[in-house]
């Protein structure tokens, strides 16, 4: 009875390592995935054999970058990333959609001491923006608003670690940032806004995978128990917005008074993507290859995205303990 308890533990041993899978998350400072991670939520998945590793990043596209070499299972991105990255021929599906319900989450802004007054005042100024970003997304609309063109400028491509001292130290006349960058420039350096997208329209946020991803059985239900996850994150975090500042500032070193004020900014939500999100995206890629800044069109439709169940619903169909 004995040998036969210890070969029955043994053989329940591999079969859990067998199934045993990691999954990736790629996330940014300040979203739903960070408060997710900080709330440390997916640590219990361990019992069942799932491990969910995080890699932080600056931005989206290279956060899509290491998604297209398999580095990366997940990634939460803005507007723009997606479509620079399927241009560019990555193996990526939509699969969650954030609706954006702030006009104030990202901004041009400019030295207190410029003597750039107005949107058209940009004309042949030197503006940092990291490319294919959804700031670069909103910069687009923020020339033409004023009759202007990425050619009545100068791009500076920079990241936010590097924009930032080139802001300060004047390299760049304008930086067209997110938060909570975006507050913690405004709050470090006195500078102010000088547009955000009140008026020029939302660019909401993408949740996207490898295809790969999809293909995996067990990656797959690793996705679906994530999606769950944050869309109650997401929920728990509009009602108690004082704890997201807490542990966010604690987690990253971004002081509560820039916490303070980006937080609130915005109501937290994720929904799977949808045919009619397509849309959007459709428009974004035609505007960026007619203004010369994309290899390709990219056709977005069924072979973009994939519509996956409810996401809480779907966790009663995973077969959790």
């Amino acid at each position: 009875m004995k040998r036969t308890l210890i070969l029955t533990t043994l053989t329940l041993s591999a079969l859990n390592a067998a199934n045993a899978v990691t999954f990736t998350i790629g996330y940014q400072k300040g979203g739903i995935p960070n408060i997710l991670k900080a709330r440390g939520t997916l640590d219990r998945y361990a019992a069942q054999g799932i491990t969910f590793r995080w890699v932080l990043f600056t931005a989206g596209p290279p956060l899509l970058e290491a998604a297209n070499a398999g580095a990366v299972d997940f990634g939460s991105v803005g507007n723009a990333p997606g479509v620079f990255a399927l241009a560019g021929g990555a193996d990526l599906k939509y699969v969650g959609v954030s609706v954006n319900t702030a006009d104030t989450t990202e901004a041009v802004i400019v030295p207190n001491t410029s003597t750039i007054q107005k949107v058209g005042d940009l004309k042949g100024k030197r503006i940092g923006v990291a490319r294919g970003s959804s700031a670069h997304a909103f910069l687009f609309s923020v020339l033409q608003s004023a009759g202007l063109s990425f050619k009545d400028v100068t791009l500076v491509p920079l990241l936010p670690p590097d924009a930032r001292p080139a802001f300060e130290n004047g390299s760049i006349d304008a930086w067209v940032i997110w938060d909570p960058f975006l507050t913690t420039a405004l709050q470090g350096t006195g500078a102010r806004v000088l547009r955000d997208h009140t008026g020029l329209g939302r660019g909401d946020g993408y949740h996207l995978v490898p295809s790969a991803v999809l293909k995996d059985a067990e990656k797959k239900r690793a996705l679906q128990i994530l999606l769950a996850e944050l869309e109650s994150t997401a929920n728990w975090a509009n009602v108690n917005r004082a704890t997201v500042i807490s542990q966010l500032s604690d987690e990253l070193g971004i002081p509560k008074s820039v916490l303070a004020i980006t937080i609130p900014k915005s109501r937290f939500n994720i929904r799977p993507f949808r045919a009619s999100d397509t849309r959007a995206l459709q428009s974004l890629s035609v505007a960026f290859r007619e203004a010369g800044v994309l290899p390709r069109n990219v056709v977005f439709g069924p072979q973009t995205y994939v519509t996956l169940p409810a996401f809480r619903s779907a966790l009663a169909t995973l077969g959790l303990k």
